[in-house]
């Protein structure tokens, strides 16, 4: 079980981070400015891997099924509103975006425009507004085929979305999926702190290729790097270490590392544990440990007692996660 370092981080007023408004709130007695610092920037990165994810799954939902969009282009005899009356899908009852698919003569590349307007909620509760298009060039889960996803006045929740993603896929869907994923993306969070990252992950499904209609069997490991800028003119790396572990039935990583640097000198670690599904990350920084509280929807927060009780020990190990929760409401991986 990790160790609990209990007050509330709500806001950092600390120089380091005098524009955000994050859930972060330490006693000046307990961190200092440079490990505080660090808590914002997981809060803030955890805030927005949640929010990737989420598109990410909206990107598939659309992708894996444009050959349910192009039966009813056919059917309606044009490329607009292909979901007006056509059930819920995984939106709110009465709620779904305005879709459009426009294919080439030889069937690609294939343009899928999503208008979500200025609110369409999912049935786990996420409300997303703006617009999203998806091209692609070739046969789903063919090697080499690309999709390019670009965001444009796109809203989840209270993040902003902006720019655009290439994911490049390889395997034959059956025997191996790897989708290497370059990315130009711009984030702004509610209390209007920007953050641009530019890099590449790879996701590799590792179980639940011959079970394409269950997620719940899928274990996918991501790995890359990312550089990061932000509005307070903060410069750093984020690289996963060792590679994170998502469950389809789980809404956070179980498993992995994300190491946080600037200038090759390493500023945190957070640690997700050791495969346990729960809502707990641990942020080692400098000689203290932070617990991390994730949440499926909304600002994570970090958790801090003022007694560094989660130093590592002698021989440099750190407790595992606990259980607490998990099981997943929509969201998350999706499969071919």
């Amino acid at each position: 079980m990790k160790t609990t370092i209990k007050a509330l981080l709500v806001i950092l007023s600390f120089a380091f981070f005098s524009c955000q408004k994050n859930d972060v709130n330490a006693p000046s007695s307990d961190l200092n400015a440079l490990q505080l610092k660090s808590a914002t920037l997981a809060v803030n990165d955890v805030a927005v891997e949640s929010v990737s994810e989420e598109v990410n799954y909206e990107t598939y939902f659309y992708g894996e099924y444009e050959h349910l969009l192009r039966g009813l282009a056919h059917m309606k005899g044009n490329n607009r509103d292909l979901l007006s009356g056509k059930g819920n899908m995984h939106y709110m009852k009465g709620q779904a975006p305005v879709v459009s698919i426009d294919t080439a003569a030889t069937g690609y590349p294939i343009t899928i425009s999503i208008d979500y307007g200025t609110s369409t909620e999912t049935q786990h509760g996420r409300v997303i507004n703006g617009k999203v298009v998806i091209e692609i060039s070739g046969p789903k889960n063919t090697d080499g085929t690309t999709r390019t996803i670009t965001y444009s006045g796109c809203v989840i929740d209270s993040i902003g979305i902006e720019g655009t993603s290439t994911e490049t896929f390889n395997g034959d869907n059956t025997t191996s999926r790897k989708s290497t994923i370059k990315s130009d993306v711009t984030f702004t969070l509610a209390d209007g702190t920007v953050i641009k990252r530019v890099g590449n992950n790879v996701r590799e499904w590792l179980q639940g290729l011959n079970t394409p209609l269950d997620r719940t069997d899928d274990m996918i490991q991501i790995t890359g790097i990312i550089n990061v800028t932000n509005s307070n003119g903060d410069t750093y790396t984020r690289e996963i270490t060792n590679p994170l572990i998502r469950l389809g039935d789980c809404h956070h990583a179980v498993q992995g590392t994300v190491q946080y640097s600037k200038n090759t000198s390493i500023i945190a670690t957070l640690d997700y544990g050791d495969g346990v599904c729960d809502n707990l990350a641990n942020l080692t920084t400098g000689d203290a440990t932070v617990e991390i509280v994730l949440k499926d929807r909304g600002m994570p927060h970090a958790k801090t007692d003022g007694q560094h009780m989660g130093q590592q020990n002698d021989h440099g190990k750190r407790s595992g996660k606990g259980m607490s929760g998990g099981g997943m409401s929509g969201g998350g991986m999706h499969k071919g």
